[in-house]
């Protein structure tokens, strides 16, 4: 029998402010390093496409 795929929500806090940013799925036997490495980049991307700067205030 094959083992499942394992489902890792993860979230990032900064400060007082937490947020789920996604998800790791993992097959049996894969690595967390390189998985982790690609949601970060994609959240970075996301961001940059985003082109908000300043807090949620509105301060920069």
């Amino acid at each position: 029998m094959t083992a499942p795929t394992l489902t890792l929500p993860v979230h990032l806090t900064v400060g007082e402010h937490t947020v789920e940013v996604g998800a790791l799925d993992l097959a049996p036997g894969e690595q967390v390093r390189p998985k982790l490495a690609d949601l970060f980049r994609r959240a970075a991307e996301a961001c940059e496409a985003t082109a908000q700067e300043g807090g949620d205030d509105g301060t920069p």
